[in-house]
């Protein structure tokens, strides 16, 4: 193996946890690999990966150099990329989203999106928990909301709001509200991030900004689980209408407190985000100008 090979083979390690997995994924001999992660660690001179009965993780060492050869192998594929201008797409794109919309909305269109670009490869990881695209080796990041001073470059994707909703049976049992202060007296259902419930919600009536400190029975760490909750009845939540648009539309999920508008740096707009100051390759902006043009289609 040359030297950018066994940066790919060490990637796949990482990423898929195994040497077994790793050897599938590159559709290489398992001995092969194995005898690619020695070779790569002579040549370094330090233990890249730690060798357990069950799972390979990572050193310190194995970390940053991990970041290191995306970061090579990026930099080829858009210097190769910058000079083929014309062709077809080719290439992987690394991109994160959040659970919801990811399984019931993004997967869908990356299956169109490869149908037109069969020579793109898609690495998709969901998560509902920020993170940083820079790090992670990310080149795009679909979010909902404002993001403050984060270090990406934004695009906005699709103007969305956030909607209280909650099933017809769960509305008949315990009544629909009339102003945001009644939840408080509801079964509200929240994400819970590790060391930040989001058990305020804002609004705004007027030109006057306020929260409501709600509660529940249940809370999840990704927003998927709170909406098949919701949908059996079992309380409120508060969504982004980006993730709901089918539900609402078929009946499963019904909104309420519509005259009350979203408060300032609280919105549900959705973004494609990407590292700040890197120049996109043409698939990465392929993909973001398809998805943007699919978002906006009613």
């Amino acid at each position: 193996m040359d030297q950018l090979s066994l940066f790919r083979l060490f990637i796949a390690i990482a990423e898929r946890g195994s040497l077994v997995a790793a050897s599938r994924a590159l559709a290489i001999a398992p001995s092969v690999a194995t005898l690619g992660l020695q070779r790569l660690e002579e040549m370094l001179g330090v233990v890249l990966v730690i060798r357990t009965t069950r799972r390979l993780s990572l050193t310190p060492e194995g970390e940053r150099f991990l970041a290191d050869c995306r970061r090579i192998l990026m930099d080829i594929e858009e210097a190769i990329d910058a000079l083929s201008d014309r062709g077809p797409l080719r290439g992987e794109i690394r991109l994160t989203a959040t659970n919801d919309f990811g399984r019931n909305t993004l997967a869908p269109l990356i299956d169109t999106f490869m149908q037109s670009n069969p020579e793109v490869r898609i690495a998709l990881y969901l998560s509902d928990s920020v993170i940083d695209l820079t790090e992670s080796g990310y080149d795009i990041g679909l979010r909902l909301g404002s993001f403050g001073k984060s270090r990406a470059d934004r695009q906005l994707l699709v103007t969305g709001t956030r909607q209280v909703c909650a099933s017809p049976a769960y509305w008949r049992k315990a009544g629909k509200p009339q102003h945001p202060l009644e939840l408080e007296q509801h079964n509200c259902m929240v994400l819970a991030r590790p060391d930040a419930p989001q058990s305020i919600w804002y609004f705004r009536d007027d030109d006057r900004e306020f929260g409501v400190r709600v509660s529940g029975d249940r809370t999840a760490n990704e927003g998927a689980t709170l909406r098949s909750w919701a949908i059996a009845g079992a309380g409120v939540i508060l969504k982004s209408s980006i993730d709901i648009i089918d539900d609402v539309a078929h009946g499963r999920l019904v909104p309420v407190l519509s005259g009350f508008e979203l408060a300032e740096g609280h919105d549900y707009n959705l973004y494609a985000i990407t590292p700040a100051g890197r120049r996109q390759s043409r698939r990465v902006k392929a993909l973001v100008d398809f998805l943007r043009q699919q978002l906006a289609t009613p």
